[in-house]
């Protein structure tokens, strides 16, 4: 629940601000716009006016060219001599560098008596081959170098077509004038929008082939050339591709466009308008700084009004999530509450209204003969719902320390192979008892592996324990294992256990792993259980890093599978190579004590009385002999007063008024004789955290029992500690 309202939180948070962004976009997008219209319509106003000034004078020489040829008629000359001269004197007194005829068969006469055929290689350019199209007037930029210097690529061609002219034979077909490139540029507005002495807007002229006639640097072409179409290539971004600004300028289109180029580092607009009558293009471009500028100022000031008004709108809307988040917390854990106190209420006075009905039969009936059958199935019932209520209370203690993420993972060397055989042992009987055959298969590749051997074995137990709740008679339970490396150190391994039970339905299946969870229908109402094994199950698997699966179908049965990755124990201790596993075996009696015809000695430290008589009686049953003290400094002083070896085994509750018994064990530990450093000492506690457990070891104990104490887990460890403490002594 608390998920689905952190997203559901966040997603209004998220569209909120999406919302804020998407306005501001759109407003300043709007605005530049706006700004961005108004500066190119200033642009191109700009642009005409330059281009017409520019018009005007390309106009004046074609004019002055018209005027020589009608002196050259007026003139009369007879002989090509006389025009050269003739061109001579023009040039001196014209705005031309140098002029030249063109006749019909494409011969070019100059003005510094220089013939030429464009026929002979490398002689001259082809000046018949601009009049085509049948153009009248031409200007354009020297693209051919004279070897003799008359021409070069700083010069402007300007030529008109002649009909007229005719001398000594030789009819004219055109009149050529070339002016410094320099000419147009002295005319030319070249550089605008001038900021700190630096300019962001560039004028320039261009043929439609996109070579520059004046260039936006200003720069004469001294037998260079530059081409705009090579400029723009290199752009990581423009609107324009080569292809369409090509159709463009054929179409003799007046339009602009944005381009980006790295090297520049900023983007500008370049704006085109036709000259009229001629193949060039006049350019200006501009910085798009220039637009930022003008809408900075007052974008934010009207950005930091729409952001102030935004961002308190946000925050009265986080204010009322909060507010209303808090409520709903409020609620939510009282509800939560109110569900796990009834949800345990339930749990726990369940089986305690039959342990305490089953208690009081007990003690009506336990003088009568005839009842004692029924008194000992009354006993067996007890105990099956004392651990019941045992495993409750385990399950709440687990949930609540994964839930805080406060459990503590073992990191111990175990054998795999040995823990699925405990788990086959500990279950067969009672899943045989049932009706159900039990199948064990194994797969293992790596069987020595590090981790938390007791909390694989809870997992395990949990679902081969629901397995065999849930399998009717007749049907049947398989428990494999199987492993796959993921390198050399390290391997996964799949614990599947498949049934042929009820099944779950798909509806159940999406909380199987909730708190509390368990299906409710006419083949589970008579099924007990607490509704935590599988929630327990998936936050332990998780916390190992690995992943818990099933898949289940009402009335076929169920598939768990878990998938557990571990670190491959390359120096497989030696406990684990003798024995297989930490358990030890035994059938709960003292069995070493009778091949010895010794009891071993026992000093059990416990101030509780009840716990205390339970236990020294369990033990004597057993064969052991037991010293009872009730603090931890009698059990010093006790341990202190005896002979050597005398105590084989001490059990230390931790939790003593006067010293407790992690002082006792060191006190014991710290004492100067050869048993002190040896005697087994096992913590007694109902505490079962890791802390209590690394404590009792930090303390000298070498071993821990868990309250309320399982007694055949005991037996068999005292049976073990016994006869380590007797070998111990026959090697000394």
């Amino acid at each position: 629940m608390k998920r689905k309202q952190g997203i559901f939180y966040s997603v209004i948070i998220i569209a909120a601000l999406v919302i804020v962004c998407f306005v501001i976009w759109f407003y300043v997008g709007q605005m530049n716009k706006t700004i961005s219209e108004n500066t190119i319509q200033s642009i191109s106003e700009m642009a005409e006016h330059d281009k017409t000034a520019i018009q005007t004078y390309i106009e004046i020489y074609w004019q002055d060219l018209y005027e020589i040829k009608e002196r050259f008629i007026s003139d009369q000359c007879r002989t090509i001599e006389d025009l050269e001269e003739r061109m001579a004197l023009e040039c001196d007194s014209a705005n031309f560098t140098h002029i030249c005829l063109v006749a019909e068969d494409g011969t070019v006469f100059t003005d510094d008596h220089f013939t030429y055929s464009p026929k002979d290689e490398n002689d001259g350019p082809d000046f018949l081959a601009y009049f085509g199209d049948g153009k009248e007037k031409i200007v354009r930029r020297a693209d051919h170098t004279q070897q003799d210097g008359w021409l070069t690529r700083d010069s402007i061609i300007y030529g008109v077509k002649l009909h007229d002219l005719e001398v000594d034979g030789v009819r004219m077909e055109a009149i050529i004038g070339t002016s410094s490139i320099s000419a147009i540029q002295d005319n030319m507005v070249i550089d605008s929008f001038l900021k700190d002495g630096k300019s962001r807007g560039h004028s320039a002229i261009i043929d439609r082939n996109g070579n520059y006639i004046v260039n936006i640097n200003k720069e004469i072409y001294l037998n260079q050339q530059e081409n705009l179409y090579v400029h723009l290539s290199e752009s990581t971004d423009s609107e324009l591709s080569n292809e369409e600004l090509a159709g463009k300028l054929e179409g003799r289109e007046t339009f602009g466009f944005y381009h980006f180029h790295e090297e520049e580092d900023y983007r500008e607009l370049f704006y085109f308008i036709p000259f009229e009558g001629m193949d060039l293009y006049f350019i200006m471009s501009l910085n798009e700084e220039v637009f930022v500028e003008q809408s900075r100022a007052f974008a934010t000031i009207s950005i930091t009004m729409l952001a102030i008004s935004m961002v308190t709108v946000v925050c009265l809307l986080l204010a009322i999530m909060v507010y209303q988040n808090k409520t709903i917390r409020i609620v939510e854990k009282a509800r939560a509450q109110r569900i796990f106190l009834s949800n345990m209420s339930h749990e726990i006075r369940t089986p305690l209204n039959g342990l305490i009905g089953m208690n009081h039969l007990i003690a009506v009936h336990i003088d009568k003969e005839e009842q004692r059958p029924q008194i000992k199935e009354w006993l067996r019932k007890s105990n099956s719902t004392a651990n019941y209520l045992l495993s409750l209370v385990n399950d709440v203690l687990d949930m609540s320390k994964l839930q805080e993420g406060k459990v503590d993972l073992m990191k111990e060397p175990f054998s795999v192979d040995a823990m699925i055989e405990e788990i086959y042992a500990m279950q067969v009987d009672n899943i045989r008892g049932r009706g159900v055959t039990l199948h064990l298969e194994k797969d293992i590749s790596e069987p020595y592996l590090e981790g938390d051997v007791v909390r694989v074995k809870q997992i395990l137990m949990n679902i081969v324990g629901n397995a065999a709740k849930f399998t009717p008679k007749g049907g049947e339970i398989r428990l494999s294992v199987s492993q796959h490396k993921i390198n050399n150190r390290r391997v996964e391994t799949v614990y599947r256990c498949k049934d042929t039970g009820i099944g779950m339905s798909k509806e159940y299946l999406g909380k199987i792993f909730d708190s509390f969870s368990q299906e409710r229908n006419r083949n589970t109402c008579e099924i007990k259980g607490t509704g935590l094994g599988m929630a327990i199950s998936k936050l332990l698997t998780d916390a190992m890093g690995g992943r818990i699966t099933v898949e289940s179908e009402l009335g076929k049965g169920s598939v768990f599978t878990v998938t557990i990755p571990s670190v491959i124990v390359s120096d497989v201790p030696e406990y684990l190579l003798e024995n297989g596993s930490e358990t030890v075996g035994g059938n709960g009696s003292n069995d070493w004590a009778a091949k010895q015809n010794k009891k071993a000695k026992i000093l059990v430290a416990e101030d509780v009385e009840l716990n205390a008589e339970v236990l020294l009686e369990i033990l004597a049953l057993e064969g052991f002999e037991t010293v009872h003290v009730r603090n931890g400094r009698e059990a010093v002083e006790t341990f202190q007063a005896s002979e050597e070896g005398e105590f084989d085994i001490v059990l230390m509750d931790m939790k003593m008024p006067v010293m407790d018994g992690c002082e006792a064990a060191k006190e014991i530990r710290r004492m100067d004789r050869a048993d002190a450093k040896t005697v087994s000492i096992y913590a007694c506690t109902a505490n079962t955290f890791q802390e209590d457990r690394n404590q009792a070891l930090a303390s000298g104990m070498n071993d821990f029992l868990t309250k309320p104490i399982d007694v055949s887990v005991m037996i068999k460890k005292m049976n073990l500690a016994a006869k380590e403490q007797s070998d111990d002594r026959k090697t000394s």
